[in-house]
């Protein structure tokens, strides 16, 4: 395999430009010294695409000293990281997901983040397959949906690009939802000058907290319809939600759902939450414990079946499993177990079913 600086980001191309205001954070991985103010992006509205920024009423004004500010910005991190992992499995000959667009949204941090994975390629040889496997069980549960589903729903999106590579989402109205607005507007600088062809019928993204009790409103403002089936993707965003604010989430999507709609979600087992687990999540979790004093990662569960999706009236799937050795979608994946306690660090991919209303 070729060195990650060598492969992730030897792309040609213009360079990425900064989002609208300033990128001075130079991932040096000491976050108190990135905090700016909160972009605020108008909502804008095309033919098929707008924007729309929802404040949550139960959180004050942040400052840019503010710790919810400090969490804010550590999640960008984490989707620049997992665009990252991304754009080295789209360099491999045997990729698993194919995303064109994660290496010229991330070439403008690949410099400060290469070293910083060329260390847990170290320790951990190819830190990209599991977010190659998850990507690939989540755009397989997407192109498997129930064929009446044309509402699909991203929470916690980040830096995700399949609106402009998922041939599955033809013909649906796509709403990305995250809680910060410089992701996004970053998003939309890099793919204007790509210009790529959006695959779906209307893209709407939403700036709205998943922590803030109101966080549907935006969807609700964007032209989220309660009425027809959706699809959920809860992607790598549980274990960072406690399990109150994952039973809320989950909740709240079932209201919001009609019959015949479906979630996904990935599930960490109880070894994540070991100090000395799986190298890459727990370097992450070591520095963002540095600067806020807390735990990044707040939920796992290795029996997603007495979980939190249990509560869900639901019928219940695991569509994959990353628990014992084997192989997946021709990708061997081997856990990793815990220094002390030989634990695995487990992954569960999820897949919940609204049952359809009994006809009368």
């Amino acid at each position: 395999m070729p060195s990650l600086s060598d492969a992730a980001w030897s792309l040609g191309g213009q360079q990425l430009r900064r989002i609208a205001s300033g990128w001075r954070c130079h991932f040096h991985f000491h976050f108190s010294s990135c905090l700016r103010p909160r972009v605020t992006i108008p909502m804008e509205r095309t033919a098929n695409s707008s924007t729309f920024v929802l404040e949550p009423i139960d959180a004050p004004p942040s400052s840019p000293a503010s710790s919810k500010m400090q969490s804010e910005d550590f999640a960008q991190f984490t989707s620049f990281v997992d665009a990252c992992l991304r754009a080295i499995e789209n360099t491999r000959e045997d990729r698993l997901i194919h995303d064109p667009f994660a290496e010229p949204l991330t070439r403008g941090v690949a410099p400060q983040l290469t070293p910083r994975l060329n260390k847990w390629q170290e320790k951990q040889p190819h830190p990209e397959n599991y977010i190659a496997v998850r990507g690939r069980y989540l755009d397989d549960a997407i192109a498997q949906r129930n064929p009446t589903i044309r509402q699909v729903v991203f929470l916690g999106a980040g830096l995700d690009t399949r609106v402009f590579r998922l041939e599955s989402l033809h013909g649906c109205h796509v709403l990305e939802l995250d809680q910060s607005a410089e992701l996004f507007e970053h998003k939309r600088t890099v793919l204007k000058d790509l210009d790529p062809k959006l695959l779906v019928d209307r893209h709407d993204y939403v700036v709205a907290d998943l922590n803030a009790f109101n966080w549907e409103e935006g969807l609700l403002s964007s032209g989220f319809n309660p009425d027809l089936p959706t699809f959920w993707a809860l992607e790598g965003i549980m274990m960072y939600l406690t399990q109150a604010s994952n039973l809320a989430l989950l909740k709240t999507i079932d209201v919001l759902s009609a019959p015949g709609s479906e979630v996904w979600g990935d599930m960490a087992g109880r070894g994540l939450l070991v100090d000395d687990g799986l190298t890459l999540f727990k370097d992450v979790n070591d520095l963002y414990r540095k600067e806020l004093g807390e735990q990044l990662f707040k939920h796992a569960e290795d029996d997603v079946f007495e979980g939190v999706f249990s509560e869900l009236p639901w019928e219940m799937e695991v569509q994959g499993a990353l628990v014992e050795p084997g192989t997946h979608f021709g990708r061997e994946w081997m856990p990793t177990l815990t220094k002390t306690e030989k634990i695995p660090v487990t992954f569960n991919f999820v897949l919940a079913k609204k049952p359809l209303a009994d006809l009368p």
